[in-house]
């Protein structure tokens, strides 16, 4: 469900079937057997491992919030026939190889300081005819930090700050920090998950 901009520079958001056909093409399990030092040309995310600890679990979408060893706190979508989340415990210590949070689409608004989050799951064929999903996250939020050497940016939402890398066709152009703006974004994919050196199944 998103919201009504028919004449929003969100046009651009009709691409997502594409975009996510590249992010998940290769989701489970080849992003798995890639080292880390390789970036993949994947959009705008490249594989990335951590050690991190679990913060909070969300059980309903599978998905886990991290806090890596820079302080920094990221919502990871699990697929669950690669390992449940139920089994882990706030606290854990997990190693993890994930795609970050990429985002597809960006327009200023005015909003008084309201902002709002709109969650779709999106399903996507993947290797060998599984289907697999992806959460497409719509966020009216306040820019905290654009980082253009990294073609990155932090965006304060109604629940979370959250920093996403930029997909290569979006422009920052016209957007400071500050600004109120309506982005599109597909959530972090984890690729895989370890506990103790054991893989969580």
């Amino acid at each position: 469900m998103a919201c009504k901009t028919p004449k929003s520079k969100l046009g651009r958001v009709k691409a997502i079937p594409v975009v996510l056909a590249l992010l998940l093409a290769t989701a489970y399990p080849a992003m798995a057997q890639e080292p880390a030092s390789v970036p993949q040309a994947v959009g705008a995310a490249a594989l990335v491992h951590v050690q991190a600890r679990v913060v909070a679990i969300d059980a309903e979408s599978n998905s886990v919030a991290l806090r890596g060893p820079r302080g920094n706190v990221e919502i990871v979508d699990v697929n669950p026939e690669l390992a449940d989340v139920k089994k882990l415990h706030v606290g854990d210590i997990v190693d993890i190889a994930y795609k970050k949070a990429v985002l597809i689409g960006v327009d200023k608004v005015a909003t008084s300081g309201i902002r709002q989050r709109i969650d779709t799951q999106l399903a996507q064929p993947a290797s060998g005819g599984v289907v697999t999903s992806a959460r497409r996250v719509e966020v009216v939020a306040t820019v905290q930090k654009i980082d253009r050497k990294r073609h990155s940016v932090t965006l304060r939402g109604p629940t979370r700050t959250e920093t996403l890398d930029v997909a290569p066709d979006v422009s920052l152009a016209g957007v400071k920090v500050g600004d109120s703006v309506r982005a599109v974004f597909v959530a972090a994919i984890a690729a895989s998950v370890s506990r103790d050196g054991a893989e969580l199944k």
